[in-house]
């Protein structure tokens, strides 16, 4: 593999980079028609500032990732550089990458990541190393972070924790992540151009997640963690490019960088200047698609798409691409032109929930999944069932975190409330929890004394599978996982302000090509400690249940603030602290994490088969 120099282009030199101030609570700006804000014609101030940018090229990328806000372009700017480091120019000339960015307020993410511990991320690494399962080709696993809840057992001071979520390499904030962790992740990322042996020109999605939240539809505020990946991608394929050329004298291909953003706001139904919103779902003019699939077919053709002379790398959204791609014999095709690569769990998914009716469906050997662990890292319940199974044979070695994990399937709205009411018969109280969603949407809890009321259980079901569908469409929904619901740990350092707060950890797994002696490994971070800033108790509350369920990135979209407000660095003994968790007791549950994803990948083909079992 070829040498990947640091993707982040950020090393210790955070400091002249201040953090975000706090915009006010509200959700973001509606966009417009082009999918993104407005451009601005250009002002003297900008023309002044654009001259004390020595740099033409530089300059260029400035004017075109400005539109109303040219402070916050300018702060996209330095994060851009740093994200990106030699492959800014490369990455943000790409057609369609600035419109990505502008007047989207990127997370920064530099305070949380300041406050990890390289020596304690080492540490963790190493202590947490085992081999990569021989099964696993390059790039078919990259990241997996492990969203775990410690949870508290009657009449036991020891520390409990079960998983949540498997997550893939949709992750976003994974620039959370410490910065030596996060460029041995970028150069794994990058790993692909062994696939160019047999397909010199081949195209690259990278995916991400948004356009997908009525009625704003935002942008992506994590748009550049994905262009990070693509530049590690590129950044990899030109170095092996230039060693082909050095050694045969052709001259190297290059590679195309696209960004594609095809939601068409003009496709909306409005009133008022704002999407008619109904079940959850935004309404359509007739014969319309907000998804824009017809004009993103448009944009690629204007880029040498039906007769490529070098390997592309596109960048897009999850849902605009899941919905113009094609299933030939197993195949995926975008536009006519086979997909080589995707790098998005959701996205395989969704791609395949889209053609279910049509009985196609996507088949891994004839294109790369990274990772391809995709069905448990987007499905809690086949996360859950692989976790059992894993928990069977290793448990005792854990025993903190070996507890079974109650999961039960339901796909009709019948099923799910004949099970919960059944569970809630039992003396248990439950968790629901829709498959191929992100930030916690659906999730759903009932107590024991809400059996005695059917009727409220069935409409807050229905509640949560409306807002699923109109979120998600047919790529989100069915089938449920129903669990059984635990009481979450909260804060209790006295003099904290998050003192009585709800937490879960997120725990990074990821690949390690770094070391050619030992060969490709498994080692796990603790990446951030999530904190639920609506669950402080209040006077005379237990905390004993609660049916709030608050991700980072659903806070964010609730009350516009930076995610950093509701995230803290894990990779700390401050922060471990916090939580009265011991460095002893986060190496155990890194070294759980990585034999349970590796339990998942020797295991990945019974994916299909492993909740019958």
């Amino acid at each position: 593999m070829a040498h990947i120099p640091s993707t982040s282009g950020v090393k210790h030199d955070f400091d002249h980079i201040s953090s975000d101030q706090p915009p006010s609570p509200k959700r973001p700006a509606l966009p417009s028609e082009t999918g993104g804000a407005p451009r601005v014609a250009g002002s003297g101030s900008r023309a002044a500032g654009l001259r004390e940018i020595a740099n033409p090229t530089v300059a260029n990328i400035l004017e075109s990732i400005t539109g109303k806000d040219e402070g916050l372009a300018k702060k996209n700017l330095s994060l851009l550089q740093k994200r990106l480091g030699d492959g800014f120019e490369k990455m943000m000339t790409g057609p369609g990458v600035a419109d990505m960015v502008r007047d989207v307020k990127l997370e920064q993410n530099f305070d949380t990541q300041k406050g990890q511990d390289p020596e304690l991320a080492k540490r963790f690494g190493e202590a947490s190393a085992i081999p990569m399962p021989a099964n696993i080709k390059p790039t078919e696993f990259v990241v997996a972070p492990l969203d775990i809840m410690p949870f508290k057992v009657a009449g036991s001071n020891e520390f409990h924790a079960t998983l949540l979520e498997l997550n893939g390499t949709g992750y976003g904030n994974i620039t959370t992540m410490e910065q030596n962790t996060l460029d041995n992740v970028m150069s794994s990322f990058g790993n692909v151009s062994h696939i160019l042996k047999d397909e010199p020109t081949a195209l690259f999605l990278v995916a991400c997640s948004g356009r997908e939240d009525p009625p704003a539809f935002g942008q992506s505020k994590k748009i550049h963690e994905k262009l990070m990946i693509a530049n590690a991608m590129q950044t990899t394929i030109t170095t092996a490019q230039q060693e082909e050329a050095e050694a045969t004298g052709v001259a190297a291909r290059g590679v195309q960088i696209l960004g594609v953003d095809s939601f068409d706001f003009d496709a909306l139904v409005l009133k008022d200047g704002k999407p008619v919103v109904e079940n959850s779902k935004a309404l359509e003019k007739p014969g319309r698609d907000k998804d824009g699939v017809d004009n993103m077919k448009a944009t690629l053709n204007q880029h040498n798409w039906d007769n490529p002379t070098q390997p592309t790398v596109l960048v897009g959204y999850t849902a605009q691409l899941a919905k113009a791609i094609e299933i030939k014999d197993g195949t995926p095709f975008l536009n006519g032109r086979k997909v080589s690569f995707i790098g998005n769990d959701r996205l395989v998914l969704n791609i395949n929930a889209l053609n279910e009716a049509s009985g196609k469906k996507l088949d891994t050997k004839n294109f790369t999944s990274n990772n391809i662990s995709y069905v448990p890292a987007a499905s809690k319940g086949h996360a859950y069932a692989f976790i059992n199974q894993f928990n069977k044979a290793e448990g005792a070695n854990y025993p903190g975190f070996a507890r079974e994990i109650v999961n039960e399937q339901a796909s009709t709205l019948e099923e799910i409330e004949e099970k919960v009411l059944a569970m809630l018969d039992q003396g248990k109280r439950v968790i629901i929890k829709p498959s191929g969603t992100g930030h916690g949407d659906g999730i759903r809890a009932f107590d024991l004394p809400e059996k005695a009321k059917p009727a409220d259980i069935r409409q807050e079901i229905k509640e949560s599978y409306d807002s699923v569908k109109g979120t998600y469409g047919d790529r989100g929904g069915f089938p449920y996982t129903i669990s059984e619901y635990l009481t979450a740990d909260r804060v209790t350092k006295e003099d904290s302000p998050l003192k009585s707060m709800k937490y879960e950890f997120r725990v990074a797994v990821y690949a390690d090509y770094s070391d050619q002696e030992k060969g490709p490994q498994l080692k796990a971070a603790p990446a951030i400690i999530k904190i639920d800033g609506g669950s402080k108790l209040g006077e005379g509350q237990s905390g004993d249940f609660s049916k709030q369920f608050a991700s980072v990135s659903a806070q964010v979209l609730a009350t516009g603030l930076p995610a950093s407000e509701f995230m803290k660095p894990l990779c700390s003994e401050e922060t471990l602290d916090l939580v009265g968790v011991t460095v002893d007791e986060m190496t155990e549950l890194c070294k759980w994490s990585t034999r349970a994803v590796a339990h998942i990948l020797t295991n990945v083909d019974q994916s299909d088969s492993i909740l019958n079992k």
